[in-house]
């Protein structure tokens, strides 16, 4: 059966589309049915998908209604593809490009609802926020690394963030002076925040599981230290001795990793600000040092400042080719097609070490 809010401008006969559906708030599982194809507004695309991503906030968003979204929708922000179409404004995309999309709603922008979640055939997507990908990655490679990227962006270099300066596009940065500490480096999030860091200059410590710890200085950390360690704390400062700090990025971990941070920015020299991919409610901050600032920060605030044009346009396209950026965390295959998408909700929630849970041949 065909899915409604088919009345906007924007939805038009096209390609057979079919979407994995939430029906209503709370409601499980997914539902594979027919759905509009949408023509793309200006300054957006139409990307056919290959492969997709699960990422927390897609179970997180079928089990707590989080956002109070209109329902039937299509959850899903990672996709890989190809451009099947390309609207006007839009003068650096072309039909046929493989690329890979952080596949977010653009506000004010008149779309169907689910017509630009990620979990479809056929997905709009604000051209911002796509990106080409070199052919030797493979787009089931690809497709771990947009909202990864986009959320790791928004806590380095966001001016009420940490603002290190744009990452260098040849793989030679200038020692920007300034560590940073990034609470769980092997994360999707923590994965994409350690490249970026490296790429700017700045030293990265991070904490991860011991068997993670070569995998994080592989993607260029200086330094890894086991979050499971009651002195985990006083290890960091430690290594932090004579060296000045940019803040800490909270991208993961359990209660009380970002009092962990606070304390640890606290007792360093340099900026006492952490930023997290979570809200930091008022219980939280009453058990934060005074002196320490933070600040929660969202991926797709990045598309409405330079952030995400420099990130997505000017520096991702070409950090792939060069591999000063790797699709990290690996990406973790468990089925194929939309009908698989509910069991990578649900492997995702059971949680996945230093991978990211994909469904490939979506179309």
């Amino acid at each position: 059966m065909p899915f409604p809010n088919t009345n906007s401008t924007t939805a038009s006969t096209g390609p057979k589309n079919v979407a994995a559906w939430a029906l209503k708030p709370t409601h499980r599982p997914l539902v594979v049915s027919s759905a509009p194809y949408t023509t793309p507004p200006p300054g957006h695309v139409v990307i056919k998908v290959t492969d997709v991503a699960v990422n927390p906030i897609d179970w997180i968003l079928q089990d707590d209604d989080l956002f109070k979204l209109s329902y039937p929708t299509v959850f899903g922000q990672d996709a890989s593809g190809e451009i099947v179409q390309v609207a006007d404004e839009v003068p650096d995309l072309s039909v046929g490009a493989r690329v890979i999309a952080h596949c977010a709603r653009k506000p004010g922008v008149d779309v169907p609802s689910g017509a630009t979640g990620a979990f479809q055939k056929y997905v709009v997507v604000q051209a911002g926020a796509v990106a080409e990908i070199p052919p030797e990655i493979a787009s089931s490679t690809g497709v771990v690394l947009p909202l990864g990227i986009s959320t790791a962006s928004a806590g380095l270099y966001q001016k009420a963030a940490l603002a290190l300066p744009f990452p260098s596009v040849d793989g030679k940065p200038d020692p920007l002076g300034r560590a940073v500490v990034i609470w769980g480096g092997s994360s999707s999030v923590g994965s994409c925040a350690v490249q970026l860091a490296v790429a700017s200059g700045a030293e990265v410590v991070t904490t991860a599981s011991p068997r993670n710890f070569e995998y994080c200085k592989k993607l260029g950390a200086a330094a890894v230290f086991d979050y499971h360690d009651e002195d985990v704390e006083d290890k960091i400062v430690k290594w932090l001795e004579g060296k000045t700090v940019a803040g800490a990025f909270h991208t993961v971990g359990k209660d009380g990793a970002v009092e962990a941070c606070a304390r640890i920015v606290e007792r360093a020299e340099g900026k006492a600000i952490v930023v997290s991919v979570k809200p930091v409610d008022e219980e939280v901050k009453k058990r934060l040092p005074k002196s320490v600032r933070t600040k929660s920060i969202g991926a797709s605030s990045i598309f409405s400042d330079e952030v995400g044009k420099h990130i997505w346009k000017e520096f991702l396209p070409q950090a792939l080719r060069s591999g000063i950026v790797l699709p990290k965390p690996d990406p973790e295959v468990v089925g194929e097609e939309l009908r698989s998408v509910q069991h990578g909700l649900d492997t995702q929630k059971r949680g996945v070490s230093a991978r990211k849970v994909v469904v490939t041949k979506i179309s």
